[in-house]
């Protein structure tokens, strides 16, 4: 027979009166209503981040929800960079014409717009199996970072890209500050 050294020690389990928690079903029942104020929280979380991605990227979100009606509008892709005295923007345009383009500054929000047709043409017998060049009206709206001078705009279309030059407004551009030295600035010592 073993001794009483070799027993494991019997394991006190409590009961919920005993350690003072509440009955299981108050319990679940504010589990549920916490539930419910983390879902709340979880989708004001994603309208927030919705809602930023829609001021963040305009036009394209707005199509992306299917906001923009029932017509078939492309947006174009752009790349924005910034030089000293000017931004240069650039549109992924392949087969748009320059007369197909529109091109308007409205403050400091740049948009193009316009159509373009693939050539894609089917006729009596013909199936189109694979259709990803995006056709029809598109449009892109940019916004500038800064105030940019309206009568100091140039654009261009070479090899299927729209080139547009902004020059920064006299009030963003740099400029250097001179530092004048005492005997200069009419300091006396």
């Amino acid at each position: 027979m073993e001794s009483d050294e070799n027993q494991a020690e019997p394991v006190h389990v409590s009961t919920e009166e005993e350690t003072g928690e509440q009955p299981r079903a108050e319990h679940d029942k504010k589990s549920d209503s916490s539930g419910v104020n983390t879902s709340i929280e979880r989708l004001r979380s994603e309208f927030d981040k919705l809602l930023g991605v829609a001021v963040e990227q305009g036009e394209r979100a707005l199509d992306k929800l299917g906001l923009f009606g029932s017509e078939s509008v492309w947006i174009p892709r752009v790349d924005i960079l910034e030089l000293e005295e000017q931004f240069q923007v650039q549109f992924d345009l392949p087969g748009v014409a320059a007369e197909e383009i529109n091109i308007t500054l409205a403050g400091n929000m740049l948009t193009i717009a316009g159509t373009r047709n693939t050539g894609t043409i089917t006729t009596s017998g013909q199936t189109v199996r694979l259709s990803e060049r995006p056709a029809g009206q598109f449009r892109r709206s940019v916004p500038m970072p800064v105030a940019v001078d309206p009568d100091k705009v140039t654009a261009s279309v070479q090899n299927g890209i729209l080139n547009v030059l902004l020059d920064k407004s006299a009030t963003e551009k740099p400029r250097q500050i001179p530092i004048k030295t005492g005997s200069e600035a009419g300091v006396s010592s």
